[in-house]
């Protein structure tokens, strides 16, 4: 195939950016309302080459890398001494790299019965009066699954838990770009594999989980290891009207 210099631009430009960010402002919730702007940022991996994003708070207050420190490795971004750190690695077995063809359902399964702990002390580490970037490699399954709690906890409807989850097939072309450039995925490797899809099986499995729980959602992170009163703090921040 033959590329004209726009391809070419359009090209190094989703190689250039994040291919798979968003604000999580805007979400419906049950109670009414919606979720506020420049609070939760979800994205696919940075890269120290990266242009910055346009149309979200940047750089954030609070980076949370959900990634195990094998995946950082040469690719380390530092960011600006304003922004604080956080390294919560959740779960090493939803690593593309590892997993291509891996059943996301089994993933996510395998990250909910013996990764809550991992899980609510990534969102314990949430900002709790500025903004917070959460990531991983591709900002799908780790990601996907992080956020996902984050908005059933704050009330947000679960029709647009699993809408916002999906949103996601839309970018992965450009994730998979980005991640071959870097060698961070298996050579030959398609947008078929089932690790770069989002089936609406995988994230219910999420919802079941927590609105399952006895307490529900809130019942499930405590049980886990959620620090309550904090999250509660930052839910009113994200979701006002939540209730």
């Amino acid at each position: 195939m033959t590329f004209s210099t726009a391809d070419e631009r359009d090209t190094d430009r989703v190689l250039r950016s994040f291919a798979n960010i968003r604000d999580l402002g805007g979400l419906p919730l049950v109670s009414g309302g919606t979720t506020s702007p420049g609070v939760l940022i979800r994205s696919d991996a940075p890269y120290a080459d990266d242009d910055d994003p346009v149309g979200v708070p940047w750089p954030p207050s609070t980076v949370v890398d959900l990634r195990d420190p094998s995946e950082r490795g040469a690719l380390r971004l530092t960011w600006p001494a304003e922004v604080r750190l956080v390294n919560r690695q959740v779960s090493s077995g939803a690593r593309i790299d590892r997993l291509a063809d891996t059943a996301l359902s089994d993933i996510y399964t395998a990250m909910l019965q013996t990764g809550g702990d991992r899980l609510t002390a990534a969102l314990n580490a949430f900002d709790a009066a500025g903004s917070t970037l959460v990531h991983c490699a591709a900002g799908k399954d780790r990601t996907g699954v992080i956020v996902a709690i984050a908005a059933l906890l704050a009330g947000v409807d679960e029709a647009a838990v699993v809408a916002d989850y999906r949103r996601t097939e839309e970018n992965i072309a450009g994730v998979l770009a980005r991640l071959k450039q870097r060698d961070r995925v298996p050579k030959g490797i398609s947008l078929d594999a089932p690790i770069l899809r989002t089936p609406r099986e995988a994230i219910d499995l999420v919802i079941d989980a927590l609105t399952g729980h006895r307490g529900g959602p809130w019942g499930w992170f405590e049980a886990h290891g959620g620090d309550v009163e904090y999250f509660e703090g930052w839910v009113a921040r994200f979701a006002p009207r939540a209730g």
